[in-house]
């Protein structure tokens, strides 16, 4: 199987794809159970894959549990992120974590090694942005 990316790059990422048990434990404690699940599958899935990084099931999973969750969360986002200073960040971080993912790819694939750096960036915004949505829906919740 081909490479995607050598252990010397790839365990950043898998160290990286941890940052979305941060939200988990959140969503635990505001008793969001489904989503803390999803948060704890996409971090599994996710370090599973970048701990071999290769074209194969792993992979494929990984970009499928990846767009799974990124739909739910921006779906809640949608719904729930009402406050203005949230709805600033929550908007402006989309556009900068599409941004990171797709400068991810290029880097990549003009083996520039910043590639990592990018990809690690982008997910520790994901894991903001899924905090402020949680945020969002507990303050919801509250009123």
């Amino acid at each position: 199987m081909a490479i995607i990316a050598e252990w010397e790059e790839s365990k950043w990422l898998v160290v990286s794809s941890f940052f979305f048990t941060v939200p988990a434990v959140v969503a635990i404690v505001q008793e969001e159970y489904s989503l803390s699940l999803l948060l704890v599958g996409t971090s599994l899935v996710s370090a599973n894959y970048w701990r071999k990084a290769t074209y194969s099931w792993r992979r494929n999973l990984d970009l499928v549990v990846a767009k799974v969750s990124f739909t739910v969360f921006a779906y809640n986002g949608v719904l729930h992120v009402r406050s203005v200073p949230s709805v600033v960040g929550g908007y402006s971080g989309l556009v900068l974590l599409l941004f990171l993912f797709y400068l991810s790819n290029a880097w990549w694939k003009m083996k520039e090694k910043r590639w990592v750096i990018s990809h690690v960036s982008f997910h520790f915004l994901i894991m903001c942005e899924q905090l402020i949505i949680l945020k969002s829906m507990q303050i919801e919740r509250k009123n």
